[in-house]
């Protein structure tokens, strides 16, 4: 406008109005450029996906390094994360965003309730290492657990031992399983830690091989229905 000399007289509003829209547009225009990431939505997979509505998540709990997910839209990128069969779930002890079920992992679920959280199955291992299995599912009829590697491992180096006749247990029938439980309860209620190992277990766990493992004393005995801060 400086260029081209004053406008005439009464069109001075006009030309600047006019000025500020072009200025808009070309604004908008290098915006939705910059947006652009010229690969496909993961979800739609018709429209280009835009950095704005990328998603960082995990495929398994395990995983150091977060993966990109690129989406047109928050719907698309809703659709994809909460829909089957790539389902996520946030952990609510580290806070990341991973996949509930992942062929890297076997289609196992990855996540566990502890204390009324929901958790990866990294925390759940971290958390039953430090403060053993919770005694109110073991007296509600549950065998609560995981798959460490063989020979569990991570819970020998957390101190653990197995306790000698539940190593290996075939819980077979009713019977087999309330045996088992009633041993770990003893144990927490004189005062030890435990923790179960998954050895074996039939689809839907109707029936397998598990491992029971302790540590700790007779003293102080752990109160019953304690709660455990994430």
């Amino acid at each position: 406008m400086e260029k081209e000399g004053l406008p005439l007289p009464g069109f001075g509003d006009t030309a600047e109005e006019l000025a500020r829209g072009r200025a808009l547009r070309v604004f908008r225009y290098l915006q939705e450029r910059a947006e652009r990431l010229y690969v496909p939505c993961d979800n739609c997979e018709e429209k280009s996906a835009k950095k704005p509505f990328t998603r960082y998540v995990y495929d398994t709990p395990w995983d150091k390094e977060e993966r990109e997910k690129h989406f047109c839209s928050d719907d698309c990128g809703d659709t994809y994360m909460y829909e089957e069969p790539w389902a996520y779930f946030w952990c609510d002890r580290c806070d990341r965003e991973i996949s509930e079920q992942h062929p890297r992992n076997g289609w196992h679920i990855q996540y566990r309730d502890y204390d009324g959280n929901t958790v990866c199955l990294r925390c759940y291992q971290d958390l039953i290492l430090e403060y053993g299995v919770e005694e109110e599912k073991l007296r509600k009829g549950m065998i609560p657990g995981m798959f460490f590697n063989h020979g569990n491992p991570e819970a020998l180096l957390a101190g653990y031992n197995e306790v000698p006749g539940f190593a290996n247990f075939f819980v077979s029938d009713q019977k087999e399983t309330d045996r088992f439980r009633k041993k770990a309860l003893e144990l927490i209620e004189g005062g030890r830690k435990v923790v179960i190992g998954y050895e074996r277990l039939a689809i839907g766990g109707s029936e397998g091989y598990v491992t029971l493992l302790a540590k700790g004393g007779e003293k102080e005995p752990r109160k019953r229905g304690a709660k455990h801060v994430l």
